[in-house]
């Protein structure tokens, strides 16, 4: 494990785990609403300026990474999801 996981608290490391782990089962949910591969996610991604390899990408809907910002922002504009629903599972998921 790095160093820097190793000296965070374990409460807060818990956390970030559950947060990635719910964060991904909503990605996954997303991408086969779209009936997507995570190939052809990532080259959307790519249209929308976010380089990401597919095994980045299956990191996080596995959950064992969490999104940078700008993957956030691209995923909410491809998704067509709110950041509330994304983040946190709450309001409504698809935007109008």
């Amino acid at each position: 494990m790095p160093r820097r996981i190793r000296d965070l608290p374990e409460e807060y490391v818990l956390s970030q785990r559950a947060l990635a782990r719910s964060i991904g089962a909503r990605l996954r949910v997303c991408r086969e609403e779209l009936e997507l591969t995570q190939e052809q996610l990532r080259v959307r991604l790519e249209v929308e300026g976010v380089v990401i390899t597919r095994t980045q990408y299956s990191r996080l809907e596995i959950g064992t990474a969490l999104p940078s910002a700008d993957e956030l922002i691209a995923l909410r504009a491809v998704f067509r999801v709110t950041f509330d629903w994304l983040l946190l599972g709450e309001g409504r998921q698809r935007q109008h």
